[in-house]
């Protein structure tokens, strides 16, 4: 049974059939118990007016000498018509008539609360159990008085059985017990039904959710309705397919990793091996060694960018408000050497004020040095380099331009993306791990900004980053009330 509750349809089912017997027992309690006054009001409303009606007959009988016989027949003949006992007392409560002949009360006193009301001028009402009867009973008591003044020549006190009122009320509280069981069978295979509806989703989920802990990521939930139960499903979905593109994309980065430190590795391993095995003249043993200096090189290049990829997210929250123009002037002081070295003109078209910028500084800098490096490597000797600034009440972008080969169209919409390289061979004498513009996207995106691309092949290529601005960590902002920002 413990088990059984900790089905959601089973307590469905169970709240269905709690809820209908709370509001079928509150419902039945008020119908009847209204009921039986409706109908003890009604009661009591007919006895009175029936004791008014037989007082007023009596009275004449009781002006002159009373005859308890002829009394008694009169009062068995109001029993007989309105079906109810009635009794005649005079001023001292003793009984005058009763329309019980055998075993009445006739010439005994009838000592009632109801009767001494009636005596003193008012109508005496009570409703009690009779144990001589077994039943139980309405009793009314009427004053009887004389027509000339306001003497009270005694009274008529009427008993009549409430057994048929509490014999409908009876009926109509079986009726509700059994429509409530009706109700409840009902209930209950409505509650199966609507649990069912309920809950077969939620077992669709749970058993999908189930596969994707085990590894089986390609799951996809049918969305059969729109309310909560069905944009539950929708977002699962998406979630699904965000968690399986994550680890194909984790598993196609293993594998491009995999790749790119295979080939270093295995050109170490043979030189390291035929310096082992084989005996060299000075100058190959140098040629070798130089080989594993190069391939050494690209894997500590490469393990670098890994570990650039990877600390982005820790320190995706640390931001500084950082002058935009004193880092592209340390930028272009840092690269101007290379630029000299390889005969190339570096041209500036940056504005005499630029904003700040709340970013990281060092990832500021690794998207600039980036963009000019490879701008600085596929240029040819006699070419430009161009850095640019434009800058808005919103944004600042920064173009780096170069007149170097050029992308491929084609090539162009996965530039950004890890470990792509336009043209593999040239790359790779380069010491090109594929990462860096992969990495200068990612850093762009973590502050909020784009990172764009316009090229045309053996003429040249624009890259430009876009970031946005804000008032308030600008030198000499006054906000309202407040006091000027100072950097």
């Amino acid at each position: 049974m413990p088990s059984m509750l900790k089905s959601i349809r089973v307590r469905i089912a169970l709240l269905f059939l709690l809820l209908l017997l709370a509001v079928m027992f509150v419902t039945g309690f008020f119908l009847l118990n209204t009921l039986e006054n409706y109908h003890i009001s009604l009661e009591k409303e007919k006895l009175e007016q029936t004791g008014l009606l037989a007082a007023e007959f009596m009275a004449p009988f009781l002006r002159e000498e009373v005859d308890p016989v002829l009394l008694s027949s009169v009062a068995e003949s109001f029993s007989r018509q309105f079906n109810a006992r009635v009794i005649v007392v005079d001023p001292r409560q003793m009984v005058l008539g009763d329309s019980v002949r055998i075993g009445g009360m006739l010439g005994t006193g009838l000592d009632r609360r109801e009767v001494e009301m009636a005596l003193e001028g008012s109508i005496g009402q009570n409703v009690q159990f009779s144990e001589l009867s077994d039943q139980w009973v309405l009793q009314v008591a009427v004053p009887i008085q004389a027509d000339d003044n306001d003497r009270i020549l005694g009274a008529t006190f009427l008993s009549a059985s409430l057994t048929p009122v509490f014999e409908t009320i009876a009926a109509v509280q079986r009726f509700l017990i059994a429509s409530t069981l009706v109700s409840m069978v009902l209930a209950a295979g409505l509650a199966i039904v609507i649990s069912h509806h309920l809950t077969v989703p939620i077992k669709e989920l749970t058993d999908a959710a189930r596969k994707m802990a085990e590894g089986k990521l390609e799951q996809k939930i049918e969305i059969k309705s729109r309310d909560e139960i069905g944009q539950l499903a929708r977002q699962f979905n998406i979630m699904a397919s965000k968690v399986n593109e994550m680890n194909q994309r984790l598993t196609r980065f293993v594998a491009d990793v995999s790749h790119e430190l295979r080939t270093p590795l295995a050109s170490m391993l043979i030189g390291i091996q035929s310096l082992q095995n084989y005996e060299m003249e000075p100058q190959q043993q140098k040629e070798f060694i130089d080989d594993i200096n190069i391939q050494t090189q690209r894997m500590i290049y490469l393990v670098e960018d890994l570990l650039e990829l990877t600390r982005h997210q820790e320190v995706a929250d640390i931001k500084d408000v950082v002058p935009l123009e004193l880092v592209l002037e340390e930028v272009l002081e840092t690269t101007e050497p290379r630029v000299q070295r390889k005969g190339l003109t570096l041209f500036r078209e940056v504005e005499e004020e630029l904003p700040c910028l709340e970013i990281s500084g060092e990832g500021l800098k690794r998207v600039l040095f980036n963009l000019l490096d490879n701008a600085i490597k596929f240029t040819s000797t006699g070419g430009w380099l161009k850095v640019k600034t434009q800058t808005t009440s919103h944004q600042v972008s920064i173009s780096v331009e170069d007149t170097g080969c050029g992308i491929p169209q084609d090539a162009l919409p996965y530039i950004f993306e890890r470990f792509y390289r336009v043209d593999q061979a040239r790359a790779r004498e380069m010491g090109g791990s594929g990462l860096g513009l992969s990495i200068c996207k990612e850093i762009v995106e973590l502050y909020g900004g784009s990172i764009t691309v316009a090229s045309q092949e053996n003429k040249g290529s624009v890259f430009t980053i876009t970031f946005p601005v804000s008032p308030s960590i600008q030198p000499g902002y006054q906000a309202e009330g407040g006091s000027e920002v100072v950097i």
